[in-house]
């Protein structure tokens, strides 16, 4: 059974950007690419009372030029000693992207994102991807200031937050770094403005602080004894968990973060949690998945079989 990584196209240099991380994926036993564009007509042309016969001569040369666009991309992925598959739709992006990854293990996505200091959330396509995909998927973000034309993943960020749901990025994040004969930096944040504390102190209490901190190092020793011989560093910051790690990032840079996410449901809420949010907007590449006890895909499942901890 073929291992296969998804790859969405537009036909801009920032989506083809993902080519960069193709020796990583080829490391990670994936060892088929499917490069996936989708043709959208737009409403207006609908609206604006054009003929169906019109709209479909248009579709069809959307999709012949694409067509023709994977065909000449193809060859990068060949290069990198991977097998390639093709597939051009036509419909909605986010949704017709989906429908291709029943049976892929990874996929791959470049996003320009947002700006603006309360639009931190990226571009409705990735980010639907992103949180409605079933499998890991490797963004690079907006803000990835990391040469990718010489990408060399020697250092892997870990974010963790205690609870088992975040633990279950341990073995993966592990199992990479013994592919890659990588470190790794693990991490973990300690929020203050979740504990309550005494208004009459109009502080926090530092009896509080200090218990809170020797469990929080309790805790990544802990984690650092299960990995036993392997090189990694455990970190401990105090403040709000996606700035924190941000600015942990710019301190001590990384090649790549992995880490859980939980996604949001609903018809409106497109945007991602926050912790997430923020790492993709990070100098990094990140490769998110969403905890699973049940069908966790091949690539999660291979890393669980590999690594006991």
């Amino acid at each position: 059974m073929a291992h296969i990584a998804l790859i969405p196209l537009d036909g801009t240099e920032l989506s083809e950007s993902a080519f960069a991380l193709l020796p990583l994926v080829k490391k990670l036993n994936i060892d088929t690419v499917r490069l996936v564009s989708v043709w959208k007509s737009g409403d207006e042309e609908s609206e604006a009372g054009v003929e169906q016969k019109q709209l479909d001569e248009a579709t069809e040369k959307g999709r012949a030029h694409l067509a023709s666009y994977l065909d000449r991309k193809a060859g990068a992925v060949r290069e990198a000693g991977l097998e390639v598959e093709m597939i051009v739709r036509h419909g909605t992006p986010h949704e017709e992207i989906l429908a291709c990854t029943d049976d892929v293990d990874m996929i791959v996505i470049a996003t320009h994102g947002r700006s603006g200091i309360a639009r931190w959330w990226l571009g409705s396509t990735a980010d639907h991807v992103i949180k409605e995909s079933a499998c890991p998927v490797l963004v690079i973000g907006p803000n990835v200031d990391i040469d990718l034309g010489t990408y060399n993943l020697s250092r892997i960020l870990l974010p963790l937050d205690g609870s088992p749901a975040a633990e279950q990025a341990l073995q993966l994040a592990v199992w990479i770094a013994d592919q890659m004969g990588a470190e790794l930096d693990i991490v973990r944040a300690m929020s203050l403005t979740n504990v309550t504390y005494d208004p009459g102190m109009g502080m926090y209490s530092g009896e509080l602080i200090t218990a809170m901190e020797d469990s929080v190092k309790a805790y990544l020793q802990e984690v650092s004894a299960k990995l036993g011989s392997r090189k990694a560093t455990t970190t401990m910051m105090i403040g709000s968990p996606g700035e924190a790690l941000l600015e942990h990032q710019k301190e001590t840079p990384c090649d790549l973060v992995v880490a859980t996410t939980h996604g949001r449901t609903g018809v409106k809420r497109a945007a991602l949690g926050s912790v997430s949010d923020r790492l993709l907007h990070g100098s990094a590449p990140v490769l998110l998945f969403r905890p699973s006890d049940e069908e966790p895909g091949d690539l999660v499942a291979a890393a669980r079989s590999a690594i006991q901890l």
